[in-house]
């Protein structure tokens, strides 16, 4: 569908139109703005994907908003077509489904199919595209013949018929050999079916076997010697599984009410694996640097002292121990030491990744709320 909207926008509208409020986009949790141009992109991954699932439709609707006369009709079926397709991918990842929501997909599904040959000639396959070039050099000869023929007033004119019967008779070819006849269009019919027999979709993810491919396979690659990798693979895998397993052995037997001999838990004494201090963790920063006390956190959060010093003595009797809780007395709150952070890094593990984790930033200035 990328290739078929950028073959498109080529034909009825400037790129140029598509790229712009592609590139304005805004952050938002959960949203990754793109870094490239739509048309600079030459592979899609998952992450990229459901960022486009995202906004594909708003940007297109965009783009196409100034057609004329002749781009009516097309730049219809276009967005028809791709807003079809996208509500059924947002009602085919909803968590459960009743009849209505199935009813809703199914009318999504059959709208899809009606306007989709708009796209139709920018789904050429090469043999498609072969057999259109070998028709051009067929007709070139006799077209040259023809022209011979022809009074020297008239050439404009036939040329300009020659390039409508070539547009036409390419179109016709590509109509003709040219389908949306794939493993992944014919899917969309079975959702239905699926759903009824083994309930909810989103829970049979491609995610988790491509994680296995990554650390089964692709991990070990590099610490083989490249001459006989299958075989050091497998190995290399074989013994990190047994280390895995091993060590879920000993967390299970060292488990609190376990009855083993002395023997035993000496053992698993000296065998314990060491705690390890998690890599990433969650992290304030940006201290705001005129911020001493809780009359000036009060200030710069545009807070009365009395409010703060209300909710800290309700906090302090609610949620501390009596020993030593806080004072209760509003001077002594008021001086009590205060830092102010603005920004909170979390990191969150990147998309089939293992210890590769992307840094969330969430700012906060003065009393405004939160942003990503």
């Amino acid at each position: 569908m990328t290739d078929c909207i950028q073959g498109f926008l080529k034909k009825y509208a400037p790129q140029q139109a598509f790229d712009d409020p592609w590139k304005a986009l805004p952050p938002y949790p959960g949203f990754f703005v793109p870094k490239k141009a739509y048309r600079e992109v030459t592979q899609w991954q998952g992450k990229e994907m459901r960022n486009l699932g995202h906004c594909l439709l708003g940007v297109l609707a965009v783009a196409l908003r100034q057609p004329d006369s002749t781009q009516v009709q097309p730049f219809r079926h276009a967005l028809t077509c791709v807003r079809s397709l996208r509500d059924f991918t947002m009602m085919a990842q909803y968590r459960s489904h009743t009849p209505e929501t199935i009813s809703y997909m199914e009318e999504y599904a059959t709208l899809f199919p009606n306007p989709k040959a708009i796209f139709l000639a920018f789904r050429i396959s090469k043999r498609t595209q072969e057999n259109a070039d070998e028709l051009r050099k067929e007709l070139r000869p006799r077209r040259a013949q023809m022209s011979e023929r022809v009074p020297p007033s008239q050439p404009r004119r036939i040329r300009g018929d020659d390039r409508e019967e070539d547009n036409d008779q390419r179109m016709e070819l590509i109509h003709s050999e040219s389908n949306f006849k794939f493993v992944k269009m014919h899917l969309i019919s079975d959702f239905r079916d699926q759903i009824y027999i083994f309930g909810n979709i989103p829970i049979y993810s491609t995610e988790y076997p491509e994680l296995a491919h990554k650390e089964q396979t692709k991990d070990g690659w590099p610490r083989s010697n490249k001459i006989d990798a299958a075989r050091q693979i497998l190995s290399s895998y074989g013994r990190q599984y047994a280390i895995r397993m091993r060590i879920l052995n000993l967390l299970f037997l060292q488990r609190p009410g376990a009855d083993l001999p002395t023997e035993v838990v000496e053992h698993l004494e000296k065998t314990r694996p060491a705690p390890t201090r998690p890599a990433h963790r969650r992290i304030l920063n940006r201290r705001r640097d005129n911020i001493h006390d809780v009359v000036d956190f009060g200030r710069a959060c545009d807070i009365s002292p009395e409010t703060i010093c209300r909710e800290l003595i309700r906090y302090s009797r609610m949620s501390l121990p009596p020993e030593p809780g806080l004072p209760e007395h509003p001077a002594i709150l008021r001086a009590l030491p205060v830092e102010l952070l603005t920004q909170l890094e979390i990191p969150v593990l990147g998309f089939q990744e293992q210890g590769v984790y992307d840094i969330h930033r969430a700012r906060c200035t003065g009393a405004r709320l939160f942003c990503n």
